[in-house]
This record gives structure tokens, C-alpha cells and sequence, in this order.
């Protein structure tokens, strides 16, 4: 049963996550980016703390290496990364921020040729050239982007491409991690350690947790945070990873596509902030070309995960 609704679960996955946008964008233009995230740090940490405390015998097999990893994987991945991500908000259409994401793969993938070795097809680097040049147009279109309002565009794009570099990177750091811990210890620390650090960087660099705006009476914020934390991101991502189990990558790239058409149009629906008809021909070269190295990326897996003929040899 659960096969046949597991391309619905990653449909459900990919609306929520773009719901996000219906409180995101509001609840920013009231509270410092620093402090919101702190408090989705904080939400989400709450959430896993069983599992936190279930698995805690795994600390005792951290390693200084480890230590660092979990730094770079909370701090960078999650805190930085969802950081610069709200901050394009505040320059940029988000439904341009979304689009960006899909650069994430291109990210992981030149980061693990460089830190984990792997091989890179040729045909990839023509993909991502064209992925590069269609981001682009995604973020300016056709205007001149170093002039007027497009400055303030170049701006919001730097950050929504930071926030897809940081993401990428997260999946590096836990490919490493999940060699030596649970998937589950891996995903709860990875709200803890960007809890210590949003919290640090909110009291020293920012006001606070300003709770008397979070929870003022006559708007309070502290809903709109607790659907952002909970329904749009760890209710989201569980369906997400409960429907991939079953669905064909392949068919799983193309599902994924959901969020950022869905993005698309509720900016465009609800905000009246639609795009050009160049970025929305760039958006579908960059998803054409996103796909094209899933592809090659997915085949290279399928090289490496195939037993050695010479060495053992296939049974009839």
C-alpha cells in the first residue's frame, strides 16, 4: 500500500515545503533573519531531543574529526544555509530563491569530486555550464544586472546560491558522518549544533530571541514559526525520505519539481510577484539540465555499486 501512495508522499513534500513561503516571507519582513532561525533551530530541536537522548551512547564514539564534521554540518548546512536562504528573501522574488536551489546537486557533486574523489563524467561539466549560464537568466532575465534594482537582484541571488552551496555541502559532511552513526543521530544533531550556533550569533550580532515580538499579543509570530519549523521542514523532509524508498530516482527527480513550480505560483497567485517569461524558459533549461546530471550522477553510482566481473563472478 504504502508503494502505491510513495509518489503522493513526495508531491505532499514538495507543496508543504512551498506553503512555507505563505509565512516565511511575512514573518521576515517583522523579525531579524538571525532570530527567526534561531527559533526553528530551537522548535526542531525540541522534536528530535528523544532521539537525541535515545541515542546517546554514540557520543562516546566521537572522534575530534567527528566533532568538526557535526560543526560543519549544523553550523554551515543547516544554519547558514536556511540564513542565506531567508536573506534572499529580503532582496529577490522567493519563488527566484527556490529556483536557485536546484543548483544544490551541482554543488555536492563538485565537492565530493574534490573532497571524497569521485568521478566526474565528462558530459557533465557541458551540464553544468548550462546550468550556471540558465541560473542566470533565472535571477535577471534579460536586464542589465549591475544597474538600478538589479544590483539589489545580484544581491539576493549571491545569497540563494550560498544557501544551495551550504546545503550541497551538508550532504557531504553526512555521507562521511553516516559511516560511523545512525541517519537519525545524524539528522538530530544537525539541529542541535545549529542551535548553539544560531543562539551565539543571535545574542552576540543580533537582539535576542525577542520574544515579546514572537509572542506579542496583537501579531503574534510564534504560529507562522512553528508551521515553518515542523510542517514545512521536518514533516516535509520525513515524507520526502519515506517516498524515495520506493520511488525510482528517476521518476523522484522529476516530483521534485513540485516545490519550485508550486513556489512559482503561489508567489505569483498570492504575492502578485510573477516571473518574467525568461526566467521561466531559464528555470525549465535548469531543471532540463539539473535532471541531465542526476542522471549521469545516478549512472555512476550504478558503475560503482557493480561487482567485479574478474573477481566475482555472476550467478545464473
Amino acid at each position: 500500500m504504502l508503494i502505491k501512495f510513495a509518489p503522493l508522499l513526495l508531491v505532499i513534500c514538495g507543496i508543504l515545503r512551498s506553503t512555507d513561503l505563505y509565512f516565511r516571507t511575512p514573518v521576515v519582513a517583522t523579525l531579524p533573519v538571525i532570530t527567526l532561525i534561531t527559533w526553528e533551530h530551537l522548535i526542531n530541536l525540541v522534536v528530535v531531543s528523544p532521539i537525541l537522548i535515545y541515542n546517546f551512547r554514540q557520543y562516546f564514539k566521537f572522534r575530534l574529526k567527528d566533532f568538526f564534521l557535526f560543526i560543519f554540518i549544523g553550523c554551515g548546512a543547516s544554519a547558514l544555509g536556511i540564513l542565506c536562504f531567508t536573506q534572499a528573501f529580503l532582496y529577490i522574488n522567493p519563488a527566484l530563491a527556490v529556483l536557485l536551489q536546484k543548483l544544490q546537486p551541482l554543488m555536492t557533486i563538485f565537492m565530493g569530486a574534490f573532497i571524497l574523489r569521485e568521478r566526474i563524467e565528462r558530459r557533465f561539466f557541458l551540464w553544468a555550464l548550462i546550468a550556471i549560464i540558465a541560473s542566470y537568466f533565472v535571477s535577471f532575465g534579460l536586464a542589465d544586472p549591475f544597474s538600478g534594482e538589479w544590483r539589489k537582484v545580484a544581491i539576493g541571488a549571491g545569497y540563494a546560491v550560498l544557501a544551495a552551496f551550504f546545503w550541497g555541502s551538508g550532504t557531504i559532511w553526512g555521507k562521511i558522518l553516516l559511516e560511523r552513526f545512525s541517519q537519525l543521530f545524524v539528522m538530530s544533531n544537525r539541529f542541535l549544533f545549529g542551535a548553539i550556533f544560531t543562539l551565539i550569533i543571535s545574542h552576540l550580532f543580533g537582539n535576542g530571541f525577542q520574544a515579546e515580538v514572537v509572542f506579542s499579543p496583537e501579531k503574534p509570530l510564534i504560529t507562522s514559526i512553528i508551521y515553518m519549523a515542523i510542517i514545512s521542514g521536518f514533516f516535509a523532509t520525513s515524507f520526502f525520505y519515506v517516498g524515495l524508498k520506493w520511488v525510482k530516482a528517476s521518476l523522484a527527480s522529476i516530483l521534485e519539481l513540485v516545490f519550485p513550480v508550486s513556489s512559482v505560483l503561489i508567489m505569483w497567485w498570492s504575492f502578485n510577484r510573477p516571473l518574467t517569461t525568461a526566467q521561466i524558459i531559464a528555470g525549465i533549461v535548469l531543471f532540463t539540465a539539473m535532471y541531465k546530471i542526476n542522471s549521469l550522477n545516478r549512472n555512476e553510482d550504478e558503475i560503482d555499486t557493480e561487482p567485479d566481473s574478474e573477481l566475482e563472478p555472476q550467478k545464473n
